[in-house]
């Protein structure tokens, strides 16, 4: 598996793994509807990208790899300190941008 697609699946699977405490955590109907729609393009972005390729030297997916790990280390860290589900929902929102841009990158 290459980087870009370990990467977007460490995205999608860790939000996979959160969204129930999350969903717990988020009071307003409106945030569990925008948290269930943000893994749901997680996962859309993730499954595209299965059985394909990147092109490995592009510097646009290299970049968008680095970030989409950055921002899986951000929700994980929001997560753990879940100080405002807001917040959360907001590097969710952030990491799924990115993952969604990188797998338009995918190739065949």
């Amino acid at each position: 598996m290459g980087d870009a697609l370990s990467a977007l699946e460490d995205f999608y699977f860790s939000l996979r793994d959160q969204v129930s405490m999350l969903s717990v955590a988020t009071t307003p109907q409106e945030q569990r509807d925008t948290l269930n729609s943000q893994v749901v393009a997680a996962r859309t972005a993730y499954w595209a990208c299965v059985n394909k390729m990147f092109h490995d030297d592009d510097p646009q997916v290299i970049s968008l790899t680095s970030q989409l790990k950055t921002a899986t280390d951000q929700v994980k860290a929001a997560v753990t300190q879940m100080g405002s589900i807001s917040k959360v929902i907001d590097d969710i929102t952030e990491g799924v941008t990115i993952a969604t841009q990188l797998a338009g990158l995918v190739v065949g």
